[in-house]
């Protein structure tokens, strides 16, 4: 027996909930808010995809919103309860923990106090309500606002799962077959149910009801493409589920208790990234791999991967946010597998020994060209790399060949530094065989003599502390500039370029070698290595601390300095510009004070960790 029944809602205020399906499992919803009008009536567009596209973005957009700004709004959790309804063939799954579970809700408060307007936390809940109230007020045309139609049923907790990853069908269109659900907890079931049926109604969606494992199901479609539906249910009064229906189904299957949630991936990845947080995402990675190897294997281009990649894919990966008082604590694990290229052991890096102490960026990777020449010899055996490697190894033979070009670099790494109101930078490397690093400098130099003084390049040599650096002028900044155009389009105007020499430097120790922008650079680094550098400096050395003081590699960005300095070049900004940012972007700018970010291998996994500081 099939019965229809009207859901008239009310603009402002939630909609009575619908009947329960007692007497059938399959009950037509009508679900409208204002009464019906003849075909083109008004200027109201014909019900079309529009329709289908309005509901489904009112109802992601108002979550989103929603979650992002209830930050200290809901009560603490321990426990992920979202994670229970994750369908067990997904491949990615991801959560935000708005209910701010263990330490979380102080940890937040601490740091958003270091942002104006915040460091009242008494106010906070009130200021925090009156900006939702705004952006939900905006985004539904004035129909609903946060304190009255969301926060009475919203429950903290958000998440989202996708897959399993469809074979490609070329006659059907990706959203056809695409599968995902969003998981959203609610604290009160009848006010969850009326706001997700009074969205669609203002949408002008249409939906049906259907009962599944004795949960009530809204199914509702585009009117374009009525086979595919979407549902809507709540599970256990806890959860509600939007999703493709399929999904939605095998949500409600777990009851609770996804065996994904359980699985070998997801426990090791909760284990290594311990302590309470706000978000978490995990990756089915060899899901995805072989999800990818179905797409290009329907390719009649495309080869495969061999077996010594494709065995070192990892099964699993995952990530988390977690705040600290001062700072945005973001951590990845991933499953390491034997036999992976790069370095097999944590140590510290040496690198930031010889950067300068005004270093404002350094990038830095352990044993760095014996890593790329791990990696080179991997994918060498691919064979729709064969052509590409000829030429490499073609070029890479005028100066010795890929050995000769990278097997002298240890630790090696980007280093950016503050000189004045300017940058100055290079490249640093702690030398694992100095001498096959200065016979290649010392080969390129000799091409550059020959083949380089008809195009105006005069190379000099200068004594600094003991040794010697050399430097290449390659002519004026702006004639290359002109050159360059010549060849290819620019972005800008050669005469817009500041006047200066182009100029390379480099210094080959047994310590150091050191590649640069200018001949000042290569003379810091040898005085950071005799004397003061990074390394040594407290902040540097304490926010290492925090994260891997002996890793795999390591990255640092000083926010604070690299603010100041684009602060000195708004020389060229408009009054109106300069007093808007700062009235407007510097307050909340200048919190920030720095990034450090590292990787570590231990046992069979592979962790990065990253700190983003304010003060």
């Amino acid at each position: 027996m099939t019965d229809s029944e009207p859901l008239t809602t009310a603009a402002g205020a939630p909609p009575t909930p619908p009947p329960s399906a007692v007497d059938s499992d399959t009950t037509a919803v009508p679900v409208a808010t204002t009464p019906a009008e003849p075909a083109g009536a008004g200027d109201r567009p014909p019900q079309s995809r529009v329709r289908w596209i309005a509901a489904g973005g009112a109802i992601a957009l108002v979550i989103l919103v929603t979650a992002l700004a209830a930050i200290v709004l809901t009560s603490s959790t321990p426990s992920s309860v979202v994670l229970g309804y994750v369908p067990t063939d997904s491949v990615a799954y991801g959560e935000m923990r708005f209910d701010l579970p263990g330490d979380q809700r102080q940890k937040v408060g601490q740091f958003l106090s270091k942002f104006p307007g915040f460091a009242d936390q008494a106010a906070l809940e009130t200021k925090l309500d009156e900006v939702l109230d705004r952006l939900i007020s905006e985004g539904s045309q004035g129909k609903q606002t946060f304190t009255r139609d969301v926060k009475p049923w919203f429950g903290g907790q958000l998440g989202f799962a996708i897959g399993p990853i469809p074979d490609v069908d070329p006659n059907a269109p990706m959203s056809s077959t695409a599968r995902g659900v969003l998981l959203v907890t609610v604290k009160d079931e009848a006010l969850a149910r009326a706001w997700f049926t009074n969205t669609l109604g203002q949408a002008g969606v249409t939906g049906t009801s259907e009962t599944y494992q004795g949960t009530e199901l809204t199914l509702f479609a585009s009117p374009d493409a009525p086979t595919k539906q979407a549902a809507f249910a709540l599970a256990g009064g806890k959860v509600a589920i939007v999703g493709d229906v399929a999904s939605v189904k095998a949500a409600i299957d777990t009851k609770g208790s996804s065996a994904l949630a359980k699985g070998p991936g997801v426990a090791a990845a909760q284990a290594a990234l311990t302590g309470d947080d706000l978000g978490f995402m995990f990756l089915d990675t060899k899901a995805l791999f072989e999800a990818s190897t179905r797409v290009t294997g329907s390719l009649s281009s495309a080869s495969p991967l061999s077996s010594a990649i494709t065995s070192l894919i990892p099964d699993w990966a995952a990530m988390r946010i977690r705040v600290e008082a001062d700072a945005l604590q973001l951590d990845a694990v991933t499953q390491h597998k034997a036999g992976m290229p790069g370095p097999d052991q944590n140590r510290a890096n040496g690198v930031a020994a010889f950067a300068p102490p005004s270093t404002v960026a350094l990038l830095a990777g352990n044993d760095y060209g014996r890593s790329l020449l791990d990696w080179i010899e991997l994918y060498r055996s691919e064979p729709t790399l064969a052509d590409a490697f000829a030429q490499i190894d073609q070029a890479a033979g005028m100066l010795g060949g890929l050995e000769a070009l990278l097997s002298w670099m240890g630790d090696t790494g980007v280093v950016i530094a503050k000189s004045g109101d300017s940058v100055e930078g290079g490249v640093v490397s702690v030398p694992a065989d100095p001498s096959g690093g200065r016979q290649l400098l010392t080969t390129i130099r000799s091409f550059l003599q020959l083949g380089g003084a008809q195009a105006g390049v005069t190379i000099r040599d200068e004594q600094y502390l003991g040794e010697t650096i050399t430097v290449i002028d390659l002519g004026d900044l702006r004639d290359l500039a002109a050159m360059a155009g010549g060849i290819g389009s620019l972005p800008t105007d050669p005469s817009s370029l500041p006047e200066g020499r182009a100029q390379i430097a480099y210094v080959a120790t047994d310590e150091v070698i050191a590649i640069g922008s200018s001949a000042d650079f290569i003379k810091h680094v040898l005085d950071a290595g005799a004397g003061a550098s990074l390394a040594d400096d407290a902040r540097f050395k304490g926010l290492l601390g925090r994260v891997d003081a002996e890793n795999t590699g390591v990255t640092f960005v000083d926010i604070a300095a690299i603010r100041g300095l684009a602060e000195g070049a708004m020389s060229s900004a408009t009054d109106q510009q300069r007093t808007e940012y700062e009235a407007s972007i510097k307050p909340f700018l200048t919190p920030f004070d720095a990034l450090i970010s590292t990787g570590a291998v231990g046992g069979e996994l592979a962790e990065t960790h990253t700190l983003i500081t304010v003060k």
